[in-house]
């Protein structure tokens, strides 16, 4: 079914100006942009800087302490995200807000299933086939009474993007939509947004993929601390210009750093491990000091495969053992205490707790280990624990109370990094550890990865960026429908043969 999608009706401008927004600390200061029809309008700037504070101002989700909003010369005043959706105003958040219970069809129209005659029942039937419109718009190809829960990731981050669609908005903001998504389906998205923008429509767009940033932007707003430190059109700016806007500073992109050690002794070994249907006998190790990556599609068995391992998928065949110890049928809890860990691709649903502060979340896996009398915690030890690590992390915050739902998305991946190095591991899989990460602040991670293999660490990288994987790692397996198809070693780590071999091309 083709489907027609919005038009710009004559074009919509959205204006900010003088916006103030302060979270125990100042988040934005003064910001002036306005987002023009027939544009997509980039925001630029380190984790923290304001970016995605920005558009939820604009959508509804937040209130400005300060400054107006005008859309086509209207003042808008109090304005909730059901409000901005009316007035045809919506942003695709970073991170997916589906209810996981509910299919796609209900996801897709939740608060406006199409009804019947009458108006007294909901007609499936129309729901159903304008869904299957909408997603192949997108580029997705699901059944829409699929529940929303059960698709990958990067599918729930494109039937986020077919909201917009379907509710037929003229203004589209996207805050770090192409993540979790696989080249393929970024390319999808892309030419959806320049579809979007030759029709008239309104786009904002976050990203810290300066490919992206470079091909997409009509025009591009940078922010730092809260503020905009400059406004460039296409093709105005170079990329150093632009990078040492936003850090403050000039800075050299490193390449892939080589090690003088050899790795040590296998810590984690992997041995014809099947888990159905993503995982059809995989077989891996890792080496004390060594960093070893997972490249693949996404749903190629990569992320299937680290739960596996940490226990939070049972395996029907295979042995899974760290330094020796058989942890195969193991669950989360006695894979930390052997010294496996593992940080999570969707930080959202299975890494942080949002409401808690950041403090805790940052030491809740050793909480058990911390010293106490009596059976009580010591609070003390935990704050100054977590202090220590937080400022290793560089994480931004105003204190270690706030919840840590308040921080960027970066600051947040940060703190969840915390976490795991403070579990003083023998073996970590990170899966997609720089993730809605700045330029400026994943050197400062993959410094961080290198000191922990330098100190004998066993890591396992899964990372969907060709660059990553070339930037820091030993070695490669790239994994293709649930089996390991291939590995590279040292010089032959490159962004074109782990490329080949992610596909199923070699």
């Amino acid at each position: 079914m083709m489907l027609t999608v919005p038009t710009g009706k004559g074009g919509t401008t959205y204006e900010a100006h003088s916006i103030d927004k302060a979270f125990s600390v100042p988040v934005l200061r003064r910001v002036d942009v306005v987002f023009h029809p027939g544009e997509i309008h980039t925001l630029v700037g380190e984790n923290g800087a304001g970016k995605s504070t920005l558009l939820k101002i604009m959508s509804g989700v937040y209130a400005p302490d300060g400054g107006r909003r005008i859309l086509d010369g209207e003042e808008l005043g109090h304005l909730t995200p059901a409000e901005a959706r009316r007035r045809g105003i919506y942003l695709v958040p970073q991170e997916p807000r589906l209810m996981p219970d509910l299919s796609v069809a209900e996801n897709l129209y939740l608060g406006a299933l199409p009804r019947g005659r009458f108006g007294l029942t909901v007609d499936w039937r129309r729901a159903r086939d304008t869904t299957s419109g909408l997603l192949e718009t997108v580029g997705l190809s699901v059944d829409p009474r699929m529940l929303a829960g059960r698709l990958p990731l990067a599918h729930q981050q494109l039937l986020e993007c077919a909201r917009a669609l379907a509710q037929g908005c003229r203004v589209i903001f996207f805050d770090e939509p192409t993540s979790p998504l696989t080249a393929h389906e970024a390319d999808t998205l892309f030419a959806l947004m320049r579809d979007l923008r030759d029709r008239g429509l309104t786009l904002g767009f976050i990203s810290h993929r300066f490919d992206e940033v470079e091909d997409l932007s009509d025009r591009i707003t940078v922010l730092r601390d809260g503020s905009v430190v400059g406004r460039h059109e296409r093709g105005t700016v170079s990329r150093p210009a632009l990078i040492e806007e936003m850090v403050g500073r000039a800075l050299t992109l490193t390449r892939r750093t080589q090690r003088d050690t050899s790795p040590g002794e296998v810590v984690l070994s992997v041995e014809e491990l099947v888990s159905p249907p993503e995982v059809n006998g995989m077989s891996i190790d890792v080496r004390a000091g060594e960093i070893v990556g997972l490249a693949g599609l996404v749903g190629s068995g990569r992320t299937e495969l680290a739960e596996t391992v940490f226990g939070l998928r049972q395996p029907t065949a295979g042995r899974v053992t760290v330094m020796g110890r058989d942890v195969t049928t193991a669950g989360p809890d006695r894979c930390i205490a052997d010294g496996l860990v593992y940080l999570a691709e969707d930080r959202g649903r299975n890494g942080i707790f949002a409401d808690v502060d950041l403090g805790t979340n940052a030491t809740s896996a050793v909480i058990g280990r911390l010293p106490g009398r009596v059976g009580l915690l010591d609070t003390q030890e935990e704050a100054r624990m977590a202090q220590r690590m937080l400022v290793r992390m560089n994480v931004k915050a105003a204190t270690m109370t706030q919840p840590i739902a308040s921080l960027s998305g970066g600051n947040q991946q940060k703190v969840l990094f915390a976490r795991w190095v403070l579990a003083h591991p023998r073996v970590a899989i990170f899966d997609e550890p720089t993730r809605g990460v700045d330029v400026g602040a994943k050197e400062g991670i993959y410094q961080i990865i290198e000191d922990l293999a330098g100190e004998g660490l066993a890591t396992l990288v899964i990372s969907s960026e060709l660059e990553e994987l070339v930037r820091l790692c030993d070695r490669v397996y790239a994994v293709y429908e649930g089996r390991i198809v291939g590995q590279l070693r040292g010089d032959a780590i490159t962004v074109d043969s782990v490329g080949e071999l992610a596909v199923g091309a070699a």
